[in-house]
């Protein structure tokens, strides 16, 4: 049987995140450990499917065929105060101190811009009026979620580097989105053989090449997804 490592972020008052790193990015969410694992195979089964889409299936250390499910496994658990839960992770893994090696930047780069291809979709099915759209009070409306896509992929780079360009104003998030991410893609898909290496601290928070590409993943993919949620509730009335 085939086996998908992952590591677990764990909050002492609730929440579990389980990554993979095989490729980097976030493969379920959970109130706790056993309620993410429970999630974990058919979101395994999305995961494959996702890396298929993008021709990166290279990317998993084991595969499986679509008709199987991988055995998940935790091979480092990471506990700490508080609530563990989407926009809420701090967690530096044993396998985020890894320098990122030469040959997997090709796919993990893949990944990023099919990440953004398939967000660039739903452009044209946004209704003017939708941008906002809120679904809970609490929740940023879909206007706010792109926005907030765009800011965190220059957030993410100045944990690294504190030589940022400044680039071109724009109201436009669209323009936004693109201008941060072909900076993410320049920085990230010309990374020196030191920066690959190298370890850095940002707000008392460890980072590194292989942790970002991880970061970068999942948050792309997790707000996606919300805002297709949000985008289906604002077209059914709710």
């Amino acid at each position: 049987m085939a086996v998908l490592q992952v590591y677990a972020e764990v909050g002492e008052d609730g929440g579990c995140l389980l990554f993979t790193s095989d490729p980097p990015g976030l493969l379920c969410r959970g109130q706790n450990v056993a309620g993410a694992l429970a999630a974990g195979s058919s979101e395994a089964s999305q995961l494959r499917h996702f890396l298929a889409e993008c021709d990166c299936l290279g990317l998993l250390k084991d595969q499986w065929s679509p008709v199987e499910t991988p055995q998940i496994d935790i091979i480092e658990t990471i506990s700490r105060r508080g609530v563990v839960a989407n926009g809420n992770t701090r967690a530096t893994f044993r396998r985020d101190l890894e320098p990122v090696i030469p040959n997997e930047l090709p796919g993990f780069l893949t990944i990023l811009e099919h990440l953004r291809d398939t967000l660039w979709t739903l452009k044209g099915r946004i209704p003017l009026d939708a941008y906002d759209f809120r679904s809970l009070p609490r929740r940023m409306t879909i206007g706010e979620q792109l926005k907030h896509i765009a800011a965190c992929d220059r957030w993410y780079l100045s944990r690294f580097w504190t030589d940022l360009p400044r680039l071109r104003n724009s109201t436009d998030v669209w323009d936004r989105l693109a201008l941060n991410r072909n900076l993410a893609l320049e920085r990230l898909g010309n990374l020196t053989a030191e920066e690959r290496a190298a370890v850095r601290t940002a707000d008392r928070e460890v980072w590194t090449p292989r942790k970002l590409f991880r970061r970068f993943m999942y948050h792309e993919r997790f707000h996606r997804d919300t805002i297709v949620r949000d985008l289906e509730l604002f077209r059914s009335g709710r």
